[in-house]
């Protein structure tokens, strides 16, 4: 994936960006403000996708400030200390499966950012015994019904407004158990 890699190294970004750079972190409670920041930025029908509603900008705030505090892993992408992308990892069920929820901002959408940041996620859930990780996509959500297929998603579609996306983790005990 051109432009966007992990945690240590800090890569040059794609071509049309290529005085800047990008790089993957994990995000805490002190990165709250950037990701309130990052989801306000999305326009109406970015935030019905992400939200399932065109939701205010105060609504948006309170979710960044459950969502830093409530995910079990937050990762973003960061240009020159501008969050450009984040992934959010919720707390696994008694299955093993995580739900997990992006954002790109709009100018680096289509350049790898979702796909750095999936990389990240699965990182983590793999050495934290994930089975499963879920995204769960409006219908409409054309690109992320997209980016789901790319990245291998097992697509469920029997829900009415919804599709269940999940991907499958090689945890490492099951890594162990096959070698």
């Amino acid at each position: 994936m051109p432009g966007i890699h992990s945690e240590a190294s800090a890569v040059a970004a794609p071509p049309l960006m290529s005085q800047r750079y990008a790089q993957i972190a994990r995000l805490g409670t002190v990165h709250e403000a950037r990701l309130a920041g990052l989801l306000c930025s999305l326009d109406v029908p970015s935030r019905v996708n992400r939200f399932g509603h065109p939701a205010s900008n105060a609504c948006v705030q309170a979710y960044a400030k459950r969502a830093i505090c409530a995910a079990t892993f937050v990762a973003g992408a960061l240009v020159e200390g501008t969050l450009i992308g984040v992934v959010e990892v919720f707390e696994a069920s008694r299955d093993g499966t995580a739900e997990m929820a992006f954002a790109v901002a709009a100018d680096w959408r289509r350049q790898g950012v979702a796909s750095a940041l999936l990389e990240a996620a699965m990182r983590w859930a793999e050495h934290s015994g994930i089975g499963t990780l879920r995204m769960v996509i409006s219908r409409n959500n054309w690109p992320m019904r997209g980016f789901a297929h790319e990245a291998g998603a097992q697509l469920d579609f029997d829900n009415l407004n919804e599709i269940f996306a999940d991907i499958a983790v090689a945890t490492a005990a099951a890594l162990d158990i096959a070698a």
